[in-house]
């Protein structure tokens, strides 16, 4: 038996979600014991894309109504009967052959490793590619609670976990506010995660969320940002980036750098 479940997130963008399990398919060879798709919709029709990948092992969850990205993962979560999971969106791309097998490679034998970000090079921070590369059992480049002040120690993105590691959380998922929380979270844990080299793995949903602001154009748009930029919202922004800072700086002095 396979000792990896995939658990992807869906709302509504099932054209996105087709190229991304198109991609993923045609270039996966690690064996899967369930892939399950959480849609956090109504849309009960997704269940027909199944029909498309018979000989894949999919099952799918439909929520009936929008419960909100933790709380989907959490239901989805409690479903899991293997020791590992790769978490993975409805709007990524796979084209690169081995990435699953080089990204379990690691985990299974780096225990240390919190999880393994799959995300193409491109999209590595500029910092990051100066941090020692590592070769075995696959090129990846170990990425420390200190070494951003905020993210880059959890996400959800396509990365590959142990379930384990999810389970010790007290009310999974639904307990964080967001995916910076969790990250800030991580880090002080002393998280670490592998940043595996070579995958390709590309982003598909820019400029196709469901929930993005359309901005006004013209003076009206001019006007609104101007109101946003010097709105009370935003000086909490600021007064929580450098709380961020500070803790960031104290982070770094504790790991010794």
């Amino acid at each position: 038996m396979s000792n990896l479940t995939v658990v992807l997130t869906s709302c509504r963008r099932h054209d996105l979600l087709v190229r991304t399990l198109e991609s993923f398919f045609a270039t996966n060879r690690y064996p899967i014991h369930e892939f399950i798709i959480i849609e956090d919709s109504d849309q009960d029709q997704v269940r027909d894309l199944a029909e498309r990948f018979p000989e894949q092992p999919i099952r799918f969850i439909v929520n009936g109504q929008n419960l909100g990205q933790h709380r989907s993962i959490d239901k989805a979560y409690a479903q899991v009967k293997t020791p590992y999971v790769l978490h993975l969106e409805d709007d990524w791309q796979f084209p690169v052959p081995g990435t699953v097998e080089k990204g379990m490679a690691i985990i299974e034998s780096c225990p240390d490793i919190f999880m393994v970000l799959l995300r193409k090079d491109a999209d590595m921070p500029r910092s990051f590619k100066k941090l020692p590369r590592i070769e075995q059992p696959a090129p990846y480049r170990r990425v420390d609670a200190g070494a951003h002040r905020t993210w880059y120690s959890f996400t959800f993105n396509p990365t590959i976990k142990r379930l384990a590691d999810y389970q010790r959380l007290p009310q999974g998922y639904s307990g964080f506010q967001g995916e910076v929380a969790l990250s800030l979270y991580y880090k002080d844990q002393g998280a670490v995660l592998a940043w595996l080299e070579g995958t390709g793995v590309d982003h598909l949903g820019f400029d196709h969320s469901n929930f993005a602001r359309k901005r006004k154009r013209g003076l009206a748009g001019v006007l609104e940002s101007a109101r946003r930029f010097f709105s009370m919202a935003t000086l909490r922004k600021w007064k929580t980036s450098l709380g961020r800072r500070i803790e960031h700086q104290k982070r770094k002095r504790k790991l010794g750098k």
